[in-house]
C-alpha cells in the first residue's frame, strides 16, 4: 500500500504541450488491465529518414477495476534513439484522468541507461471508473543510422510490473495485480537492394566462321543493382549448353567482360542462335534484360567463300544477303561480315560482282 501524503510530496506540477503521436498501427492491446505502447511497430527507412529526426510514441492504459494513481516506465535502447521529451496527453493530465482534480509529476528522463518515467494521481476521495485511455506521449530523437546492409532493431517497453517502477493503484491505494505491458518495435534500416542482373552484349569473333573454325564468344554482363552479385552465364548453341562461367560478387554497377572459346565441328552447316543467359538472382526487378541472343551462320568448309549462307551452293539466297548489306560498313545495322568477300570493310560492287560471278557454284 503507498501513503497518498508521500505520493504528494514527490509530485510538482508542470505545464503540458501536447504533440500528436505519429499515426498508430492498430494492434490487438494487451488483456486488460494492461499499460502499453502505440504505434506498436516503428519502421524507417534511410532513404526518408535521418539522424536527427524525431517521432512520437502514446502510452496506453486500460483497466478493470477503479483506479486512482498510475506509474509507467518505459525502457528504450539509447544507442539508437533518445528520448527528447515527454507529457500527459491532455492539458496538464493524462486523457485517462480527464475531468478529475489530479496533481502531476515531473517527467524523469535518462537518455544513458534509456528510460522515461511518468505518473499521475488523483487527489482526495475521487477515483476513476474501469476503462481506457492515454496516459503520456515520448518524443524521440534517431541519433544511430545503420550501415549499408544492417538493421538497427530495439524495443521501446513498458517495464514489467513485477520490478516495481510500473503499477496502478485502486482507491485504497492498493497495488492493481495482474497488469499485463506491451511494447513497441523500432526498426530503422536501409531501403531494400535493388537487384538487377543483365547481359548487355554478346558477339563473335567471326559470325560467319567455316564449320570446325574455333570462335571467341564475347559476353558482357553488368550488375545494375546496389549490391555485389554472384550469378552464373550458361551459353548455349541452339539451346544446347556450351559453356558457363561463374561471375563471383560483380560490385553494384560494375560490368564484365566475359569469353569463350568454342570449335564450331559439332555444329552442322548454315544459321544457328548463341544465347546467353544470366542466372536470375532473387528479386530481380527485370529479368528480361538477363539473356540475349545471336545468329552465327557455319559455313561449308569446302564451298566458296561466296556461299553467304553456308549452304552449299551459290544461289539468289547468298545474292539478297549481299544485296541487303550494301553499302554498310562494319558497325552498322544492316552489316553482314560474310557479304564483305573480298574483306576490305564495305559491301560494295566487288562483292556483288564476286559473288554473282559464283552463281550456282557448289
Amino acid at each position: 500500500m503507498y501513503n497518498k501524503v508521500n505520493i504528494v510530496v514527490v509530485m510538482a506540477v508542470i505545464s503540458a504541450l501536447f504533440v500528436c503521436a505519429i499515426p498508430a498501427i492498430k494492434a490487438a492491446p494487451p488483456p486488460a488491465p494492461a499499460i502499453w505502447i502505440t504505434p506498436e511497430t516503428l519502421s524507417f527507412e534511410t532513404t526518408h529518414t535521418h539522424v536527427g529526426d524525431k517521432f512520437n510514441v502514446t502510452v496506453m492504459i486500460s483497466t478493470t477495476s477503479p483506479s486512482y494513481t498510475w506509474q509507467v516506465r518505459v525502457n528504450f535502447n539509447a544507442a539508437h534513439i533518445n528520448a527528447v521529451r515527454a507529457d500527459y496527453t491532455g492539458t496538464g493530465k493524462s486523457m485517462f484522468f480527464a475531468g478529475h482534480g489530479t496533481v502531476p509529476v515531473t517527467v524523469q528522463i535518462d537518455n544513458t541507461t534509456g528510460f522515461v518515467v511518468h505518473g499521475e494521481s488523483l487527489v482526495g476521495s475521487d477515483s476513476v471508473p474501469a476503462g481506457s485511455g492515454s496516459l503520456f506521449w515520448i518524443e524521440f530523437q534517431i541519433i544511430a543510422a545503420p550501415g549499408q546492409e544492417e538493421i538497427l532493431t530495439s524495443q521501446i517497453a513498458v517495464e514489467d510490473p513485477s520490478v516495481g517502477n510500473t503499477f496502478i493503484l485502486d482507491p485504497d491505494l492498493n497495488t492493481v495485480a495482474g497488469v499485463s505491458v506491451g511494447s513497441a518495435t523500432y526498426a530503422y534500416s536501409p531501403p531494400p537492394p535493388v537487384r538487377d542482373v543483365a547481359i548487355t552484349a554478346l558477339a563473335f569473333s567471326n559470325d560467319h566462321p567455316k564449320q570446325g573454325d574455333n570462335i571467341t564468344i564475347t559476353v558482357v554482363v553488368l550488375n545494375n543493382g546496389t549490391i555485389p552479385e554472384t550469378f552464373d552465364v550458361t551459353i548455349t548453341f541452339d539451346s544446347t549448353s556450351i559453356g558457363t562461367i561463374n561471375v563471383a560478387a560483380l560490385a553494384a554497377g560494375s560490368s564484365k567482360t566475359l569469353t569463350l572459346e568454342w570449335n564450331s565441328s559439332a555444329g552442322s552447316v548454315g544459321k544457328h542462335t548463341i544465347a546467353a543467359s544470366a542466372t536470375v538472382v532473387p528479386f530481380d526487378i527485370d529479368p528480361s534484360n538477363n539473356s540475349k541472343d545471336k545468329s552465327i551462320t557455319l559455313m561449308s568448309l569446302t564451298g566458296p567463300n561466296t556461299d553467304l549462307n553456308g549452304d552449299g551452293k551459290v544461289d539468289m539466297k547468298d545474292i539478297g544477303q549481299v544485296a541487303e548489306a550494301f553499302g554498310t560498313s562494319e558497325g552498322q545495322s544492316r552489316w553482314n561480315s560474310a557479304a564483305d568477300v573480298n574483306a576490305d570493310g564495305i559491301v560494295n560492287l566487288f562483292d556483288v560482282a564476286l559473288v554473282a560471278k559464283d552463281f550456282w557454284k557448289i
